[in-house]
């Protein structure tokens, strides 16, 4: 009898397993990057500074970069330096610089963060911005992940010009 019900567990098992990948494939395949040329989705994040940003926000840059990065990444820590150098080369001619984190805080495994002192909530990234002097507004997509979804980036430090 015991194994009868241990079938039964295990069978009941694997199909969640597999209905819940199923799942997680076909919300993945939803998300879709930006076309190159396309008008720019707009988006109302807040920023490690306390105020929230739109896209109107930057409209008086004549380029503006959108880097999707975060804080637990090596990769992406990697990155910080340049993106600070980028936005004081380029300030001048007109070229804004805006950093967006689309992790949610929650779903970044634990054995992500064995290379890096912080996650990626809100209050962690307002420590990075500090403990990094970022030049550049620090946007926050975590909770919702509703302007990652519309840019649709495939990784961390995927820019958008």
């Amino acid at each position: 009898m015991k194994i009868n019900k241990l079938s039964c567990l295990l069978k009941k098992s694997l199909f969640l397993t597999f209905y819940l990948l199923i799942v997680n494939i076909s919300i993945a395949a939803d998300v879709k990057t930006l076309e190159t040329g396309a008008q720019a989705p707009d988006f109302s994040l807040k920023g490690v500074d306390g105020k929230w940003y739109t896209l109107k926000s930057f409209a008086g840059a004549k380029i503006l970069a959108i880097i999707f990065t975060c804080n637990h990444c090596p990769t992406a820590q990697a990155y910080e330096d340049r993106m600070k150098s980028l936005t004081a080369d380029y300030k001048a001619k007109g070229v804004t610089l805006v950093a967006v984190s689309p992790n949610y805080p929650k779903a970044v495994a634990l054995d992500e963060m064995g290379y890096t002192d912080l996650g990626d909530s809100f209050e962690e990234m307002k420590l990075r911005a500090k403990q990094k002097e970022y030049n550049f507004p620090y946007l926050y997509d975590g909770d919702t992940e509703k302007m990652s979804k519309a840019y649709g980036p495939q990784a961390h430090q995927y820019e958008f010009f």
